[in-house]
């Protein structure tokens, strides 16, 4: 199995098997995996591992909406109840 796949199922550093983290060098590394994957994919902030590593939800829309500009992707339309009235100041 890929790291991907436990990152999908929500699966925290203490639950993955011995053998998935023999290939992840730290938890360190796994919240970088974890945060990259969400960005990537543009994971809900609720319900998802990301929660657990960045704790701030409006920090983590605004590198989602930026990756999202950087690589030419639509706006994130599942994400659109909280960038839209969530991220008011």
């Amino acid at each position: 199995m890929n790291i991907e796949y436990y990152i999908e199922k929500n699966i925290p550093w203490n639950k993955l098997p011995i053998e998935v983290q023999s290939l992840i060098d730290s938890s360190d590394e796994y919240a970088k995996k974890i945060k990259e994957y969400s960005i990537v994919n543009q994971l809900r902030y609720k319900d998802n591992l990301i929660r657990q590593v960045e704790k701030n939800q409006r920090a983590y829309h605004e590198q989602l909406l930026r990756y999202s500009r950087e690589h030419y992707m639509l706006f994130p339309y599942h994400l659109s109840e909280y960038i839209i009235n969530g991220m008011h100041d």
